[in-house]
């Protein structure tokens, strides 16, 4: 049990909001790797138990992807043992300077983003987005019988959201690093 229980919630939040970015980082030191999801895992386990050791206030994005870096050195090790072809060494400190480049604060911003592009959509559309892209448990078969739809207007539909909310969020990001 957490020594202070309100570090723990506000811990459980960011670990929460962050796992889009802790996963995505994996994702481009692994790619194409089947094991992300077991990756991630052991990254979260790892930052439950280091819990005591993040500073509130600080970028747990970035403390949480270096806690992934040597995770996924960890998971290079044991590929190398059982025999399995990896990228050299070389090769995956190059992918790691270019991830460190790109994340987490992009990943964050980008959230962020689409958070505030999320708020403008209308009540429906937000409810259909949230229903295919927050319950993993919904495909579009569901969705469709639930919401009286065919298949191919919510795949449109959804076509057009997504096309709305990368407009969106781009024109944000633009504006946000515009020296106004």
């Amino acid at each position: 049990m957490p020594k202070h229980p309100q570090i723990s919630q506000e811990f459980v939040s960011l670990l929460t909001d962050h796992q889009e970015v802790i996963r995505s980082y994996i994702i481009s030191q692994v790619p194409g790797s089947p094991d992300v999801r077991d990756i991630l895992q052991e990254v979260n386990i790892r930052l439950w138990e280091k819990m005591n050791d993040f500073q509130l206030g600080t970028n747990f994005g970035a403390w949480a992807c270096t806690v992934a870096y040597y995770k996924i050195l960890d998971y290079r090790k044991k590929q190398k043992r059982n025999g399995f072809l990896i990228f050299n060494d070389e090769l995956c400190e190059t992918l790691a300077k270019e991830a460190e480049e790109r994340h987490p604060e992009q990943f964050e911003q980008k959230r962020q983003a689409l958070q505030q592009c999320l708020k403008q959509l209308s009540q429906a559309n937000q409810e259909l987005i949230q229903a295919r892209y927050e319950d993993s448990s919904n495909n579009m078969a569901q969705i469709s019988q639930t919401s009286g739809r065919s298949r191919a207007s919510l795949r449109v539909t959804l076509s057009r959201l997504r096309a709305t909310l990368r407009q969106c969020i781009n024109k944000r990001l633009k504006w946000k690093g515009d020296p106004a």
